[in-house]
């Protein structure tokens, strides 16, 4: 296992073929990306209408189109009506394109590390429409499901704790969204973020790692709940990136959930 510092350097030239291919596909994935989380909350399709500028509603060439190069070449505008493109599409593009470099650079070309890679897509992608719309889409909770099926099978994990686990997330999230309801006569928990605690069972692999999870969901929820309000001065607050990150730390960091633990004297 190598270390997280990279050193470009010291890679043999194949090394530096490989992950810069990683990259590029990496990046392809955040340019695809941005086009789900512009278009499915809208209600449009995905594939059977071509790229084409917000603004001026020109079609996207090719020249458009290259991930996080086209962007740079035409300084954050559309080519033809020069009205400026956020930054979300090439951060989008970046963060891509660096996590799965930075985790085959850490765990190499293997299942786990693929998983793992889209989990972090599927992250982006949440954190992105619940900032923007306060919806977590459908379409990706089941493709971070699909990717923690295939943690379980890369990292041979017995199938029914998983599935435990995706039980006991859905009953905690339904517990949560209801027993919030009766109490304090509103929602504090949407059917997104429920559902996603549902994923996140999957991912965890036990009921029992929920207690930890939940508390970091907590915390980073209370930073960014004050980061929002601050900013935006609104009451309601998007919680699906503070689960997201929550799941990303306790996946990626066994260190955490295990600290936890050791806080209080239990072994898990």
């Amino acid at each position: 296992m190598h270390g997280w510092v990279m050193d470009f350097a010291a890679l043999p030239p194949h090394s530096v073929f490989v992950l810069s291919v990683i990259g590029a596909l990496g990046a392809a994935v955040g340019s695809f990306l941005t086009l789900v989380t512009y278009r499915l909350p809208r209600d449009e399709g995905i594939v059977v209408k071509s790229s084409y500028c917000p603004h001026c509603n020109a079609r996207l060439r090719l020249p458009d189109l290259i991930p996080i190069l086209s962007w740079l070449l035409w300084r954050g505008r559309c080519r033809r009506c020069h009205a400026p493109i956020g930054l979300r599409y090439v951060l989008t593009e970046m963060i891509c394109a660096l996590a799965p470099v930075a985790l085959v650079w850490h765990g190499g070309l293997t299942l786990e590390v693929l998983a793992l890679s889209g989990l972090c897509w599927c992250i982006v992608a949440i954190v992105l429409t619940d900032l923007e719309h306060y919806i977590i889409l459908d379409e990706v909770q089941i493709a971070t499901a699909l990717f923690g099926v295939m943690y379980v099978v890369a990292t041979n994990a017995e199938w029914i704790y998983p599935l435990y686990a995706a039980l006991a997330g859905v009953a905690i999230g339904l517990t949560l969204k209801y027993g919030f309801l009766l109490v304090c006569k509103k929602d504090g928990l949407g059917m997104g973020d429920v559902k996603f605690l549902g994923v996140a069972g999957i991912w965890l692999m036990d009921a029992v790692n929920f207690i930890p999870f939940l508390f970091y969901s907590g915390v980073l929820g209370i930073i960014t709940g004050l980061g929002w309000r601050a900013i935006t001065r609104s009451e309601r607050f998007p919680f699906g990136p503070a689960l997201a990150f929550a799941l990303a730390l306790c996946v990626m960091v066994p260190s955490l959930p295990n600290g936890f633990w050791k806080l209080y004297g239990v072994v898990p």
